[in-house]
């Protein structure tokens, strides 16, 4: 079963939007296009804006370790590392420091979100 990205009716269209006007799965969308390791589907987008949330309250406490799920976890990145790739959700532009959820898919044992 092949699974469909989700294309946003803006790019359908052909239209530029202003990307603060795009909802937070649409910057999602907008990202995903360009990365190995997102979807671009809504369950993922889901998963990964709850793993990004507890990941950002693991730097706002200089931690690193991050729960998800119920598991606890040491993880690789930094926090500048972390913020780069809320960054690139945040503005719906891929860099390739977005591909360094790469880390955080090894340890959760997933292959993309």
């Amino acid at each position: 079963m092949k699974i469909q990205k989700w294309i946003c009716p803006h790019q359908q269209r052909g239209v530029k939007m202003n990307r603060r006007a795009l909802s937070d799965f649409e910057k999602y969308i907008l990202v995903s296009e360009h990365s190995k390791y997102a979807l671009g589907t809504y369950p993922n987008f889901l998963k990964l804006k709850e793993l990004m949330s507890t990941l950002n309250q693991m730097v706002s406490k200089n931690n690193n370790t991050y729960t998800y799920y119920g598991e606890v976890y040491v993880s690789n990145l930094t926090g500048p590392e972390i913020n780069k790739i809320q960054d690139c959700l945040d503005t719906g532009k891929w860099t390739s420091s977005f591909d360094k959820i790469k880390h955080i898919c090894v340890d959760l044992g997933i292959s993309r979100f």
